[in-house]
């Protein structure tokens, strides 16, 4: 049995020096009263094409969708969440995905996330 630690210096080394399967857990995000209500769960993996709502940070409340995922540096971008630098060149700003609430799923039919809403539901059940 791995030894569990409350150390912040350890669990964020083990964040950043996890591997890409392991990856998956810090990408989780609430999902919004509607989707609760139609699926029966309260967390779902953010995937590119998602609409989100940030309520946390400087652009709480904007909303807007998934353009990308980082999985190396644990953040989403958001279409629309941009920063204007002094030469007036303008840059995708990195948003943090425990900042955000799915409000939409991606419209396009995904078997995996089918079979992982499906897994998900029968554990809220038990």
């Amino acid at each position: 049995m791995r030894m569990k630690t409350k150390s912040p210096r350890k669990n964020r080394k083990r964040m950043f020096l996890a591997p890409n399967h392991r990856r998956n857990k810090y990408f989780n995000a609430k999902l919004i009263d509607e989707l609760v209500e139609e699926y029966g769960i309260r967390r779902l993996g953010i995937r590119k094409g998602d609409h989100v709502m940030v309520f946390r940070g400087e652009f709480e409340g904007s909303e807007g969708k998934v353009t990308r995922v980082d999985r190396k540096n644990y953040r989403i971008y958001v279409e629309g969440i941009q920063i204007e630098k002094i030469g007036g060149a303008s840059f995708d700003y990195p948003i943090k995905p425990s900042d955000v609430i799915i409000t939409k799923l991606n419209p396009k039919k995904d078997k995996y996330r089918k079979k992982i809403i499906e897994r998900k539901q029968k554990v809220e059940l038990e």
